[in-house]
């Protein structure tokens, strides 16, 4: 899990990412994280948030999207 949150520290979230680019841009060792852990560690991290559909500007219930705090 420590490296994890070490691939979502390098990530940049000068914007809002969805778990769709936030998997597809962190790889360990060439192979991709595991989108059921990568979801447990963004749910579990303080630095880390889900976006409101609206503030994406999507018409949507539900949205996986994520920023920093």
């Amino acid at each position: 899990m420590d490296t994890v949150e070490k691939r979502l520290d390098e990530l940049d979230f000068s914007q809002p990412l969805s778990l769709r680019n936030i998997l597809r841009r962190s790889y360990v060792n060439d192979k991709q994280i595991n989108k059921n852990l990568m979801l447990y560690t963004l749910h579990k991290s303080k630095k880390y948030r889900n976006v409101k559909p609206l503030e994406v500007g999507s018409g949507k219930h539900r949205v996986n999207v994520w920023e920093r705090i």
